[in-house]
């Protein structure tokens, strides 16, 4: 088959496994990328995400990961439900939108690994597929394939969809017709994000200090969290949308998926963080297995849940603290403790203004 007809065939096997977009870009080493990633970890942005430090190269360039590799395909599902399935009902601690359903990484995992059977089948060469799991700069090789391009909150943001955008990639040695790019930049003086952010995470353009982000803190963070980044995370008990929420991009063009490709449940809509904190292991596991949240594991859910109750500062919830006190583990009795203490606190500050 030749690489025009292979390319087409492609696209059509992509679309019809639901990607709303396919790019193809040739698998040259993604120069000003690997620059930017090399500065962004000399800088410390990565907080505890140790393993980002690994091998920084082999994120720079496909080969390494694929010898032989000639072409990288991006691949972008839509996950926006809608501005009324987008609120959180009031009195809800807040749950990212891409988290309000099945794992991604299970839902595209197994679309890819369709595309990438037939690809290996037909074309004989070796193929290897990635869902944010691999060392694959992902928003870059989004970029370069046309998708979108990076914005000032450092998400892939496209002309008509938005930034409500997962990714995925396929590396082949296979040989495909490449798209134009890279993406041309429309953010323009546009900065609304950066003006937006809770904790100023987004410190330059395109660039995310993890030091700083509400994402980073109640996900790929473990232990405690330090008590001054405690307030920033509000009402947020897993990720944050703050800097998509306000992106023009999104508030004019991004258009509702009709298809539900993370099968959204109401339940994730935003959770209750008393009834989380009140969670054991086993009936955590049995609730929300199959979904994002379990990245931040058990342990982080109830940590996350006490900084929100000790950020609204309902005496409510004094009682289910208290119980907390005695929880098994440290990191949860510790940030109870700090919850009492804000709620109690709280209460005090407003007699005095009486």
């Amino acid at each position: 088959m030749d690489r025009g007809r292979l390319t087409r065939e492609l696209r059509q096997r992509a679309a019809s496994e639901g990607f709303d977009a396919i790019g193809i870009a040739e698998a040259v080493e993604p120069r000003r990328d690997a620059q930017a990633l090399a500065r962004w970890l000399g800088a410390g942005h990565q907080a505890g995400m140790t393993w980002l430090d690994r091998a920084p190269e082999m994120r720079s360039d496909p080969r390494m990961l694929l010898p032989g590799c000639r072409s990288v395909v991006s691949l972008a599902l839509n996950y926006w439900p809608g501005a009324e399935e987008a609120r959180t009902p009031p009195g809800r601690a807040r749950v990212a939108l891409y988290a309000r359903g099945r794992d991604y990484h299970r839902v595209m995992g197994k679309r890819l690994k369709r595309l990438t059977a037939w690809l290996e089948e037909t074309t004989g060469q070796a193929t290897r597929s990635f869902v944010d799991t691999g060392p694959v700069l992902e928003r870059a090789w989004a970029e370069r394939a046309g998708i979108g391009w990076i914005g000032k909150n450092a998400n892939l943001i496209s002309r008509g969809r938005g930034s409500w955008l997962l990714l995925a990639e396929l590396l082949t040695a296979a040989e495909l017709v490449a798209d134009t790019g890279p993406h041309e930049e429309f953010c323009g003086t546009c900065t609304s994000c950066l003006d937006a952010c809770p904790t100023g995470a987004i410190v330059e353009d395109g660039v995310v200090d993890s030091e700083r982000c509400i994402s980073y803190w109640t996900i790929e963070h473990r232990g405690p969290i330090p008590e001054e980044r405690r307030a920033g995370n509000a009402d947020w008990i897993f990720g944050c949308d703050v800097c998509q929420d306000v992106c023009p991009w999104n508030l004019r063009f991004a258009e509702a998926t009709p298809a539900d490709p993370l099968e959204r449940r109401e339940d994730l809509r935003g959770l209750d963080p008393i009834d989380m904190l009140g969670l054991d292991e086993e009936a955590f596991r049995a609730r929300y297995s199959g979904t994002s949240l379990m990245r931040a594991k058990w342990e982080g859910m109830r940590r996350n849940a006490c900084i929100v109750l000790g950020n609204a500062g309902d005496r409510a919830a004094l009682t289910h603290l208290a119980r907390a006190l005695d929880d098994e583990d440290p990191v949860v009795r510790s940030h109870a403790e700090w919850a009492i203490r804000q709620i109690e606190g709280r209460g005090a500050d407003d007699q005095g203004l009486e």
